[in-house]
């Protein structure tokens, strides 16, 4: 189980937290709503497809997996994760200083370097390079917008690469935790959300 949570975290900081370009270096967050479907390659970890969608207006991030034990759900605002499982129960996930720092400044990870662009799933996007002093850093390819394409952190096989980007108003129901589930905090021992590979 803990596992499968941690594969499923594997893109967050990058959806939930970067966006794209001004010149030197990434902006934060979309800007607008937008769903987007992934496809991360290079393991046998997760298959199928990964469904993220984010809600400007509160700054909510939902990511469905159908090989994952339930959907997860990050807000900006107060830095916290939950993974609403199928069984009916709420966990919440121990507090994630990476998720904090993407969120607030993503240069506090290290150096960004912009790189080249590219065209993924009918979308344009930059790619940005950060380097981190621990090495788990990696590449981000982001639109002018805000929206994560693709993901791959350094010197790992994985890639998550989005296959389709659909702009449009996203349901605000889908974004709250159902009410009158028992919620259960999850040990502070267990992995963190991280990039693609970590």
């Amino acid at each position: 189980m803990t596992r499968r949570l941690a594969t499923l975290c594997l893109a967050v900081p990058l959806l939930a937290a970067t966006g794209a370009a001004a010149q030197d270096r990434p902006t934060l967050l979309p800007s607008r709503d937008v769903a987007v479907t992934f496809r991360l390659t290079g393991t046998d970890r997760m298959p199928g497809d990964i469904n993220a969608a984010w809600l400007a207006s509160q700054r909510v991030l939902r990511v469905d997996n159908a090989s994952a034990p339930g959907w997860l759900m990050v807000e900006q605002a107060t830095k916290r994760a939950y993974m609403v499982m199928r069984q009916g129960v709420v966990m919440r996930l121990p507090a994630a200083p990476e998720i904090a720092l993407l969120l607030d400044a993503p240069e506090s990870q290290g150096r960004i370097t912009r790189l080249g662009r590219r065209s993924i799933a009918g979308a344009n996007c930059t790619d940005w390079k950060i380097e981190r002093p621990d090495g788990k850093g990696g590449t981000a390819c982001l639109t002018a917008d805000g929206v994560l394409l693709r993901a791959q952190q350094a010197g790992k096989q994985e890639v998550l690469e989005a296959t389709r980007v659909a702009y449009g108003p996203q349901d605000p129901a889908r974004f709250r935790l159902p009410s009158g589930l028992p919620q259960i905090q999850l040990p502070a021992g267990l992995s963190g959300l991280r990039l693609p590979g970590g």
